[in-house]
């Protein structure tokens, strides 16, 4: 039986996506004489030519591109593997990385891990970021799940989704602000605001209903820790756009009032993942526990 060179793979892999032969060889700490032979090694042992040169460019033919799907699938799969076998010896236990985009409050956050930890034999690790980086990991199989209040898409993977919470969108702020729940929401007109960067999709919605109503507003501070929203809201910066579940305990202690809500306006929290080629079962047990 012959069995495919992994190394040969690899090299080929990072050739691809470095675009040329010197820039993978300063990737991988390879000489380049002894890549472009490995390379010459790989094409001869599948019989195809891989890529077309076009002076120092290396331009995949359609036979690599081919090739191109299957490494990089195992290349996750290699990920996968490497991320588990540090809990192998753990009495069955599979560990799984959650990645939270760091604009999702910390009770969304808990309510993932939760759900999660219904299922059997599930450790879970949660790290924070912003929305592409982590869905940048999750396609290249760094982290097991993506937490956020948007659905990204990518045509080279399979993804799955789950809605995990859904919340309506409210107007808060300090007791100071309370004369604003009269004549809501056109007594929003001038009024400064603390609110999330452009990249989160609740301040779209939250500006175009705005305009909408025709009232000017103040972009006093950008956050996207939602704690540090509440909290800077709390001390009287401005008013701030966010969910009613999101701000429940801040109400409850007093610290927040809701000055009025905003109608047909929601955020939604979901939990995405790629469908993997091995451990599916889990997914699908994590996904019915969501459903639940």
């Amino acid at each position: 039986m012959n069995w495919l060179n992994l190394h040969h793979l690899k090299y080929f892999l990072i050739i691809a996506e470095e675009g040329s032969i010197s820039a993978a060889s300063k990737k991988l700490l390879v000489g380049q004489p002894a890549l472009s032979s490995q390379l010459k090694q790989f094409e001869e042992y599948l019989g195809l030519k891989l890529f077309n040169r076009l002076g120092r460019r290396m331009i995949l033919t359609p036979e690599g591109e081919y090739v191109l799907k299957y490494a990089r699938a195992i290349k996750q799969l290699e990920d996968e593997l490497i991320s588990n076998l540090g809990h192998a010896s753990e009495a069955g236990v599979v560990e799984f990385i959650l990645g939270a985009q760091e604009s999702v409050p910390k009770s969304m956050i808990a309510l993932a891990v939760s759900a999660i930890k219904t299922v059997p034999h599930i450790k879970v690790k949660v790290i924070e970021g912003t929305g592409e980086e982590l869905f940048t990991f999750l396609v290249g199989g760094k982290i097991d799940f993506f937490l956020g209040n948007f659905r990204p898409m990518d045509e080279g993977k399979e993804m799955i989704y789950a809605s995990l919470a859904k919340e309506q969108v409210s107007i808060w702020g300090a007791k100071v602000y309370s004369k604003l729940k009269k004549n809501f929401p056109h007594s929003l007109k001038g009024e400064r605001f603390v609110l999330p960067g452009f990249q989160n999709p609740l301040r779209h919605d939250f500006e175009k209903f705005m305009l909408e109503m025709g009232l000017t507003f103040e972009v006093a501070i950008e956050a996207q820790d939602t704690a540090l929203l509440k909290e800077l809201a709390v001390r009287g910066q401005g008013l701030i756009v966010m969910g009613e579940e999101s701000t429940s305990t801040w109400v409850d202690a007093g610290k927040l009032i809701k000055v009025g809500s905003i109608p047909k306006l929601s955020e939604e929290y979901w939990l995405g993942m790629v469908r993997k080629k091995i451990d599916n079962e889990h997914q699908k047990m994590i996904i019915k526990a969501i459903g639940n």
